[in-house]
């Protein structure tokens, strides 16, 4: 056991993204993008799908894109993937549980579509937006 933790304290959800909620699926992701639909909270744009439980084991899988188109030089990209990913990392909790108690699971595909670098934390409001968006319009409460 870890030293630092205890057993009597309640148990905080976590702040990760582990790699098994990375959306990687080829099949999954083109039907994304075919059937998909859009939510957007500048600059941030988001593709969702429904999955079933048989298509996906976890609750949300998520792939986070940014156009080379945007930012030409990798380093730009890369920035922007990990203030996207700091941002979901952050704030998924009440997305995942939300469907978790609906028994829902889903594709989602985050797309960057601004041309300018944004702070962190600027990105962290959009995304909460964003999932907010992505609950609303899939009709979950």
């Amino acid at each position: 056991m870890h030293p630092h933790v205890s057993l009597t304290e309640p148990s905080m959800p976590r702040n990760t993204f582990p790699l098994k909620e990375h959306l990687k699926s080829k099949k999954v992701i083109e039907r994304l993008y075919a059937e998909g639909t859009s939510v957007t909270a500048y600059p941030l744009r988001a593709v969702f799908i429904e999955q079933t439980a048989d298509e996906q084991e976890v609750i949300a899988a998520i792939l986070i894109s940014v156009a080379k188109k945007r930012f030409r030089h990798a380093v730009d990209r890369n920035l922007v993937k990990r203030r996207i990913r700091e941002a979901y990392r952050t704030s998924k909790h009440t997305f995942v549980e939300t469907l978790q108690n609906n028994g829902k699971r889903m594709a989602v595909a985050i797309l960057y579509i601004d041309t300018r670098h944004n702070s962190t934390a600027f990105i962290k409001r959009k995304m909460e937006r964003l999932l907010d968006c992505i609950i609303a319009k899939s009709q979950i409460q």
